[in-house]
């Protein structure tokens, strides 16, 4: 069985996957805080008293 892929069919297929992401919820590393993640924020020496 072979299948030929035309614009038509690619571009269907595009849609069909947007529509299903679009349900998904929103990845836990987009709304929760990392502090671990940080990685970008300049070191600050801590105190140790």
């Amino acid at each position: 069985m072979r299948v030929e892929v035309t614009e038509e069919l690619r571009l269907k297929l595009l849609e069909e996957e947007f529509k299903l992401r679009a349900k998904q919820p929103t990845a836990w590393t987009k709304t929760k805080f990392r502090p671990y993640a940080n990685f970008r924020r300049p070191k600050t020496e801590q105190v140790v008293q």
